[in-house]
């Protein structure tokens, strides 16, 4: 039946896009609600004011099946001309030729992503991070300020955990594709860990800073809650969590719908005290190698991540940066936020990207629910990793 759903979806592809208009290039992105979905429509009419020559079509793609519908696109020998990547997707296309050459002049921290054997094959459109959000009145209620270190952190959740019922130390992601990897990554990174070696050719979960990550994150678990991102959003914004892991989205919700408490953003930091690592990511514009019409993909591309465009889209969104250096924030809760994308790294990339996310999220969903210690669970995702990895080697070799 997935071969029949995937067979019929290749052939909608194809017929839909026979017959197209010479002048038209096909873009395919994921802004699709009621702030954002308007911006893009008045950004590529501003483009084809700007190019009259060239049509632009939009499909709007969702986070539940657009990396799918891309794959499968590009199976049917009918992808988009220019495509909207999240940054972590970008190596897997670019690996397999799929992608076109780019050339750009931003920062190399902002196109790390996006390069695949030094060379770059899609253009940051807007950044974001991960960051902790504190409820400061839940601290000063069990007797503690913000924490300095893991240990702090680690006790306030406990004594908050004991308030009662209706109270959470932390907010423990559930099972979501694209989301709860983004949560344990800054705890591992932060810990001196990493997800595989600097050459990419080997995983390294099963490293003591790894383990003790994991095992970290589930004690702030047991003293938590386990619930979709959006529910532990809400629970934060009713006063019900002392800390959360979000992105600008929870503080732009904040801010329109000020709660009755006072909060805090506050940057990662290591077991002891210091700066950590946070999740770097974004939205990547990248153009089909076998695009008919490259010169007006390329427009479009670079027309959409100018400086102002980039920041019309973050003005209506209500989070992110365009992708430019010297950013400045607007209150303190911003310049965190900056502060934060300024001590953030990227996932490796690695056209594998994709299968091991799973491997990872499968993992800390089984270690959340005890399925296993903590070493024994990362010990075997590092094995199925390394044999991915393996599996792929081999596959290049022949």
């Amino acid at each position: 039946m997935r071969f029949l759903a995937a067979a019929g979806l290749i052939l909608f592809i194809s017929c839909s896009n026979t017959g197209q208009d010479p002048n038209t290039i096909n873009f395919w992105q994921f802004w699709s609600d009621t702030n954002t979905k308007p911006v893009i429509e008045r950004l590529v009419r501003e483009f084809e004011r700007e190019n009259p020559n060239v049509n632009v079509k939009v499909t709007d793609l969702t986070w539940a099946n657009g990396h799918e519908k891309l794959v499968i696109s590009f199976a049917a020998k009918a992808p988009p001309d220019v495509m909207e990547l999240g940054s972590d997707w970008v190596a897997e296309f670019a690996a397999n030729g799929l992608l076109a050459e780019l050339e750009s002049g931003l920062p190399e921290s902002y196109l790390y992503p996006a390069m695949w054997n030094d060379t770059l094959y899609a253009l940051p459109w807007m950044l974001d991070t991960r960051i902790l959000y504190f409820n400061l009145d839940l601290l000063g209620g069990v007797g503690m300020g913000i924490p300095q270190t893991w240990d702090d952190m680690a006790e306030t959740c406990a004594r908050i955990d004991r308030l009662g019922e209706d109270y959470f130390g932390f907010g423990c992601n559930s099972a979501e594709r694209h989301r709860l990897y983004k949560k344990f990554l800054p705890f591992l990174w932060s810990n001196g860990g990493q997800v595989l070696s600097e050459d990419g050719s080997s995983a390294r979960l099963d490293s003591p800073e790894a383990i003790r990550a994991l095992e970290y994150y589930l004690g702030l678990c047991d003293c938590g809650l386990i619930e979709s991102q959006r529910r532990l959003e809400e629970y934060f914004r009713e006063g019900r969590i002392g800390f959360v892991v979000s992105g600008g989205w929870l503080l732009r919700r904040l801010k329109l719908n000020p709660p009755s408490f006072k909060y805090r953003l506050v940057e990662f930091f290591t077991p002891s005290g210091d700066t950590g690592k946070s999740f770097f990511g974004g939205e990547y514009l990248a153009i089909s190698a076998d695009s008919k019409k490259l010169e007006a993909a390329r427009k479009l591309v670079e027309f959409l991540t100018r400086r102002e465009k980039s920041q019309a889209l973050c003005d209506a969104a209500g989070f992110g940066f365009p992708p430019y250096g010297n950013l400045e924030g607007t209150d303190t809760e911003v310049a965190a936020e900056i502060r934060q994308l300024e001590h953030s790294i990227s996932n490796p990339p690695t056209p594998l990207w994709v299968d091991i996310e799973q491997d990872i999220e499968d993992a800390i969903e089984a270690a959340m629910f005890r399925h296993g210690t903590a070493s024994e669970i990362l010990t075997t995702a590092n094995k199925a990793i390394n044999a991915k990895l393996e599996s792929y080697r081999l596959a290049e070799k022949d």
